[in-house]
């Protein structure tokens, strides 16, 4: 493993699910009546002053743990076009999260759900290229994986953890444009798909880091 690359990957893909995880939950437990199963994690973004602020900082800085992490990906894996498709991926969804997070929602999300404007149709649009970007860059990871013996023991973990990042996804985004919405699980359905990536990222850089010290 490369130094460099390999710390990068290890550090933001140990970092990304803890801190994102704790983000939401805190901010969600201050706000008051906000329900993770029902609410879409947005509504933190247009919390007024300094908690809106801090999670559409903390959206944005998950996003760069991404691109660091899939930066590391792609420097480690086998220099095949699906390893640049995948990093391609991780760079889309690592540009969505910060596009999520400068055009945030405003109060109750108004400009989104209700009169939709400039930065209300931005913030939609990042929200699914992020979306995209992190669900469909594991199975391109796997793609590699599978053909690799160095990378082929986290194969199965990797398109397993696709699977499971992508069919909420296709179910969030399918009922929110079409408008047939499943309020009373909408939260929970958005949050899955990409807690999901965050849990593979955090299990693949745990797994290397013990397979890197029993090589030492």
């Amino acid at each position: 493993m490369n130094n460099t690359s390999g710390k990068a990957l290890l550090i933001s893909g140990l970092l990304a699910a803890p801190f994102y995880l704790v983000l939401i939950l805190m901010l969600g437990i201050l706000e008051p009546g906000f329900s993770h199963l029902t609410k879409p994690m947005s509504l933190l973004g247009g919390v007024p002053g300094l908690r809106g602020q801090i999670f559409n900082f903390g959206v944005a800085f998950t996003g760069v743990l991404v691109f660091i992490f899939g930066q590391g990906l792609w420097r480690q894996l086998p220099a095949k076009i699906s390893t640049k498709i995948a990093f391609g991926l991780f760079t889309m969804g690592c540009v969505g999260l910060i596009g999520a997070g400068v055009f945030h929602c405003n109060e109750g999300c108004k400009n989104i759900l209700l009169e939709p404007d400039f930065a209300g149709r931005l913030h939609a649009i990042a929200s699914f290229l992020a979306g995209v970007g992190t669900g469909l860059a594991p199975f391109f990871v796997w793609l590699v994986m599978r053909k690799s013996d160095q990378w082929k023991r986290f194969a199965t973990p990797t398109v397993i953890a696709a699977i499971l990042a992508n069919v909420p996804g296709i179910i969030f985004w399918l009922t929110f444009f079409t408008g047939y919405r499943l309020e009373s699980v909408e939260g929970l359905i958005q949050r899955l798909g990409f807690v999901v990536t965050l849990i593979w990222m955090f299990y693949l850089a745990i797994s290397l880091l013990r397979w890197k010290r029993r090589k030492t």
